[in-house]
């Protein structure tokens, strides 16, 4: 099918919540850290022009735009620190010239947790980003660390929406998907290591203003939740139940972008976990090619699965909860 044909299909205007932008001091910044394949895949070539006109193809409204992995830390926190600010200031940019047909969700300088408080001022204050994009572990430290609890307390105090995106895992084995991306499998596995992590740690807990979206319909966590409920069960004893993480609650409570391939397993699992008010559009362009984003949107605009009224929620309305001041770019208007 035809991205024409697609767009043609789908009369919802959505909005996307998982999409990248690759500004091009970005993309030689990864050159010259020898980034460019780190994932197994190219870092693909972007430009605002490209992605307006993908938007336009398929029925996008408003794209919420994020740095993809690999990130921005490759070693050097200084480094780190000015390219966070450069990649920030160019999204606030292009979310001036496009104020109704793009936002931004700003990147932090972590694992340098200083550095990242001051960054979310003046992301959140200065350039009015909608919120903040944090990697499921930045150097290993993984988002339940003890160290990221000041990142926490600070965007909950803030009521911040917070979009989570995968990266190479701090420590992939090998010899198990040798030869083929990283992307294909230990995505899911970081984002489910990830979100578990949270509730474990009682990070979430500590801070419900954070207002969280995971990737890729969660990874595997919808699958995993019965388990951990269970083993949590066995391991806590009774006088200490109380002040276990309740696994359900915790991912009830949470938002999903629906990029990858979730339907039919994910999605079916998410619907029985959380149905469709906590569910989300990703189109996860340009990392994901336009054609095969556009069988995707497909299989989401015709699947059995959900009804009219879930489809507009999921490709429109969830997103307006989080993201009020979009009400009237998501209407249709012109940029």
């Amino acid at each position: 099918m035809t991205t024409e044909t697609a767009a043609t299909q789908n009369r919802i205007p959505a909005i996307d919540v998982h999409v990248h932008f690759v500004p091009a001091f970005y993309q030689k910044a990864l050159e010259d850290a020898n980034q460019m394949q780190t994932d197994g895949v190219p870092v693909p070539v972007w430009n605002p022009q490209k992605q307006l006109e993908m938007m336009d193809r398929m029925n996008i409204a408003v794209a919420m735009l994020t740095i993809s992995s690999p990130g921005l830390y490759f070693g050097d926190i200084a480094a780190t620190r000015n390219l966070v600010r450069e990649c920030n200031e160019n999204g606030a940019e292009l979310v001036r010239d496009h104020p109704q047909r793009l936002g931004l969700m700003a990147a932090l300088p972590l694992p340098d947790v200083d550095a990242s408080l001051a960054e979310i001022a003046y992301a959140l204050d200065v350039l009015h980003a909608d919120g903040i994009k944090l990697a499921t572990h930045s150097g290993g430290m993984y988002l339940g660390d003890p160290r990221m609890e000041p990142i926490f307390a600070e965007l909950s105090r803030r009521q911040t929406v917070v979009v989570i995106h995968p990266t190479k895992p701090s420590a992939v084995p090998e010899n198990v998907l040798a030869g083929w991306p990283i992307p294909m499998m230990e995505f899911l596995f970081d984002t489910t290591r990830a979100m578990t992590n949270l509730i474990m740690s009682r990070t979430l807990l500590r801070n419900p203003g954070v207002k969280l979206v995971l990737p890729h319909a969660g990874g595997f966590i919808a699958f995993l939740a019965d388990r951990l409920t269970g083993r949590r069960q066995a391991f806590v004893p009774a006088d200490q139940a109380a002040e276990a993480p309740d696994i359900h609650d915790a991912l009830r409570k949470v938002y999903y972008d629906l990029a990858g391939y979730p339907v039919p397993g994910q999605l079916w699992a998410l619907l029985q976990l959380v149905g469709a008010s906590h569910l989300l559009y990703g189109s996860d362009w340009p990392h994901t090619p336009e054609p095969k984003a556009c069988r995707l949107q497909e299989k989401l605009l015709t699947t059995d699965l959900l009804t009219e009224e879930d489809r507009r929620a999921i490709f429109h309305d969830n997103a307006l909860k989080l993201f009020p001041r979009l009400t009237l770019a998501a209407s249709g208007s012109a940029n």
